[in-house]
């Protein structure tokens, strides 16, 4: 069972400090989402695929993210291309469907955009124990309680899904055979995975409850900490990095229009 997201491993990137873990990565967002050029985004995606192999993140679960977020990378390509045929002229047209080069440029970057966000989301969530993210968003001012309540959260996403996939395994081994199903009668077939699946989590979010009131969580109002975050040189050295690189690309992007048109790196 997957028992987290968080993938324990010697790497530069878990021995980065999570503060600066957040950092980076809302770093990377805000240049994932100021481009437009595909050619930058393919650049982003394969960045941030280096990222997780350097990480030594297992390849499987390299793959799983691709396999999660690959059918949708393909529809927002396929539905942007067909809705949005972009300026220029068509080199494709047959009754409402014009194809242009621009359209195309720019349904690939909007679909990389979405894979280089999940590409980056995930580097830091398996990189990040659930302690130290804990203790990053509690840096920034949030309340403890909603820091633990995010972090336990992502902790039984994985915990979920294993969960349902046992459920609808216990349903197969009972006779149930959702290959010879159509979609209606399939989706029909779910419904009791999902009520199973409901309620174990119903049970399991209860006992967690009775465990967090035994530890008397809240009823304490200042807080001892057994870990605590320490920032190194080097995580000064990709902080400010990072944040030169974000600084001089917003300026070239906005003040010169680099990577805003799709196809052209600058206009």
């Amino acid at each position: 069972m997957l028992a987290s997201l968080y993938h324990p491993a010697d790497s530069w990137l878990h021995r980065m400090d999570a503060r600066v873990k957040l950092a980076l990565m809302a770093c990377g967002l805000i240049l994932i989402f100021v481009t437009g050029n595909v050619w930058l985004m393919a650049l982003m995606v394969a960045v941030g695929q280096g990222v997780l192999v350097s990480a030594h993140i297992a390849h499987d679960r390299i793959r799983g993210i691709w396999r999660a977020i690959g059918i949708t990378v393909v529809l927002v390509f396929v539905l942007w291309v067909l809705f949005y045929p972009g300026e220029g002229p068509a080199f494709f047209s047959w009754w409402h469907i014009h194809l242009t080069w621009a359209g195309l440029a720019r349904g690939a970057a909007i679909a990389l955009r979405l894979a280089a966000v999940a590409l980056v989301l995930f580097a830091w969530l398996f990189t990040t124990s659930e302690t130290h993210l804990t203790l990053s968003l509690h840096w920034l001012g949030l309340p403890y309680v909603w820091c633990l309540t995010l972090a336990m959260a992502l902790r039984y996403v994985p915990t979920m899904a294993e969960l349902f996939r046992m459920t609808e395994e216990a349903q197969q081994a009972r006779g149930l055979d959702l290959a010879r199903l159509g979609p209606l009668a399939r989706a029909r077939a779910y419904v009791p995975i999902t009520v199973a699946m409901l309620i174990s989590a119903l049970r399991t979010a209860t006992n967690l409850a009775h465990a967090l009131d035994a530890r008397a969580l809240g009823a304490v109002p200042h807080r001892t900490w057994l870990h605590r975050l320490h920032m190194r040189g080097v995580d000064w050295c990709w902080l400010l990095g990072g944040l030169a690189i974000t600084a001089i690309w917003l300026t070239l992007r906005y003040r010169l229009g680099w990577g805003a048109a799709p196809l052209r790196l600058w206009a």
